[in-house]
């Protein structure tokens, strides 16, 4: 995308607050209806498209993972992913367990990524049929992953303890979340914000208000700042991200789509999250992969469960599965054809875009989205308080355990 595109969407962006403000109104004016603009799926050919499972965010000895590259790579490769990217943290050196990177080194160790795999003990990911994505955990200030670049700030440049206090250039100057974004843009890389609900009291993380991410995506462009990890936390505090992620699809949507990403961040495992992205593809390739992360062209999964990779799979009956999304313009519907869920919700903004608590010190600092419909297919056009976006969650339940699976939002815009 252009720099002139890019600007166009900034000033877009902001200009969708005050469109989100009015969004629940539409239903309400007879004069008005609406019409979707942005619909992730759109290009999804469901009949055919083969449904890829995907781990973005996964830890190894290169950094403060347990296990080695191949090892890794194998674990889930049985686990039944075909997308992988091994995200080590760019302000950890190996392990010393690690005989990895040998000489000679990358120019940018300790902060390289762990890319490409053959270099790290294990097959490429064309020899093992799968796709892997260049990618880095970018560590000082908020964590961020990067793809498709090799970018990582060195952490012998700062002399602070923990990671969220910055990091000094060589030229003695702060380097901050924006300086690694516009980075990660200049070398044709993707980024997303990672766990924001991780709790305040650990050493190497501070959480950020809401204005905080409101202001990274209007200065960041969706061509490179593609999007926030929904499912990754805890469940304690996963109404913190969910909840983050609708206020801000309230104050962006339609005109600046945020995708929601669930990842496992996996360091051990005998203790990995089940949550992962699944990206439905006709072609498997990197190049699709990444179209889809763009575009929103995946959806996502999390458990209430943890999980040992090596010894019991995931069985894919758990999940709620997707076979098809289809809009109709005529009747003003979008229909979701699923199986294996007790309850599909359709989830739009939330009754008030003001905090109700702290976000330093509680898991629910803002209003949840609203559910505004249950069942397969919704009337777009007279839902009450329908605004700017709707996102679908189908969830089944088994004894305590959830298993959810998670849409990306489809966009609407008022049209007489």
């Amino acid at each position: 995308m252009s720099r002139f595109r890019r600007s166009i969407w900034i000033v877009l962006a902001g200009l969708c607050i005050g469109i989100a403000a009015v969004a629940g109104g539409w239903a309400a004016d007879a004069e008005w209806a609406r019409t979707v603009v942005v619909n992730p799926y759109e290009n999804v050919n469901w009949e055919t498209a083969q449904h890829h499972k995907a781990a973005l965010h996964l830890h190894t000895l290169q950094s403060d993972g347990r296990h080695p590259a191949a090892e890794v790579v194998a674990a889930y490769r049985e686990a039944g992913f075909t997308i992988l990217s091994l995200t080590d943290h760019d302000w950890n050196r190996p392990n010393a367990a690690s005989p990895y990177p040998k000489e000679p080194r990358p120019d940018n160790f300790p902060a390289n990524p762990t890319w490409p795999w053959s270099d790290y003990g294990c097959a490429s990911p064309e020899e093992l049929g799968m796709i892997g994505i260049q990618g880095n955990e970018l560590t000082f200030r908020h964590h961020i992953n990067s793809y498709f670049s090799d970018y990582g700030a060195w952490y012998e440049r700062t002399g602070r303890s923990a990671p969220y206090g910055g990091i000094v250039d060589a030229e003695g100057n702060e380097v901050w979340e924006d300086d690694q974004l516009v980075t990660i843009r200049d070398k044709n890389g993707l980024a997303i914000l990672n766990h924001p609900g991780v709790l305040d009291k650990n050493a190497w993380w501070e959480r950020k208000p809401l204005p905080w991410y409101v202001e990274r995506y209007e200065k960041h462009g969706p061509d490179y700042l593609v999007g926030i990890e929904v499912a990754n936390c805890s469940p304690e505090t996963e109404k913190y991200d969910e909840g983050l992620w609708d206020q801000l699809l309230a104050r962006f949507m339609p005109h600046r789509p945020i995708w929601g990403f669930g990842t496992d961040d996996m360091h051990a495992l005998d203790n990995a999250r089940e949550s992962h992205s699944v990206f439905p593809l006709d072609e498997f390739n990197e190049a699709a992969v990444r179209e889809a992360m763009e575009s929103g062209r995946f959806y996502f999964r999390k458990s209430s469960r943890r999980n040992d990779l090596r010894e019991r799979r995931p069985p894919e009956e758990l999940f709620p599965l997707i076979k098809a999304i289809r809009i109709d313009a005529e009747a003003g519907t979008i229909t979701i054809d699923a199986s294996n869920y007790g309850t599909i919700k359709w989830i739009s903004s939330p009754k008030s875009l003001e905090p109700v608590a702290d976000y330093r010190t509680s898991d629910e600092p803002w209003p949840l989205g609203r559910v505004v419909h249950e069942g397969k297919t919704l009337n777009y056009r007279n839902t009450p308080n329908l605004g700017s976006y709707v996102r679908i969650e189908l969830e089944r339940r088994e004894g305590e355990d959830r298993f959810r699976t998670f849409t990306n939002p489809f966009g609407f815009a008022p049209v007489r």
